[in-house]
This record gives structure tokens, sequence and C-alpha cells, in this order.
């Protein structure tokens, strides 16, 4: 059974953090699509795209199409995204698609607010 997918967006400093929660799967797409243009800069001097998976315990093909996506289109943009709080499977199925070229795995939301000088 699917569990529905809802996300939700705040800053913090250069960043932009988006909490997920739910299943990533085709249906979050129009939620994920509709927050914000993902192609484009994250505006008033944010940097940094930030995904927080904890919440989320399912990710289907059509969900990596979308993280696909949004990735590739901030590193067009100029944008760096970090990624936390998924687990080991889905870390390493991120490393085999190779969205880790642009998307950068940390342990926690702690360690990638450090690392961007934002604590």
């Amino acid at each position: 059974m699917e569990t529905s997918f809802e996300a939700e967006i705040r800053s913090a400093g250069s960043a932009l953090i988006v909490d997920m929660k739910g299943d990533l799967t085709k249906q979050a797409e129009e939620m994920l699509m509709n927050l914000h243009a993902w192609d484009q800069p994250l505006g008033e001097g944010r940097t940094s795209l930030i995904l927080n998976f904890s919440g989320v315990p399912y990710i289907n093909s059509a969900g990596i199409a979308l993280l696909i996506r949004i990735v590739r289109g901030g590193a067009k943009a100029g944008r760096q995204t970090y990624a936390y709080g998924m687990n080991a499977h889905y870390q390493k199925l991120f490393r085999i698609v190779g969205l880790t070229t642009h998307m950068l795995i940390y342990p926690d939301e702690y360690a990638i607010k450090t690392k961007l000088g934002l604590m």
C-alpha cells in the first residue's frame, strides 16, 4: 500500500531544505515540481538544495527519475544538491544510477549545515 507523499520547504541561510514524507513515486511528481522551478536558481542568494529523505520509506523507478530531473536541473542552474536520511540500499542505488555525481549524501542535516557553514 502506497504512503501518500507530502513535502515542505524551509530555508536555512544559503540553502533550501525539502522535507519529504511518504513514498517517492509518480504521484509525488506533481507536488515536487510545483514546489519550485527546479531548473532555476533558488533565488535570494541560495546556492544549495538539501533533500531530507528521513520520512521516505519507498522510492520506485519513477521517483528515481524525478530525482534525476531535480538534481540535474539544479546542476545546470549552478546549485549543489545535498541529501540525507535515506537507508544504505537507496544510497547504493543512487550511486549506481549516477545521482551522486551531482547530489552529495551526508549522514544528517547537521553534517550538511556544518559543511556549508550554516551552523
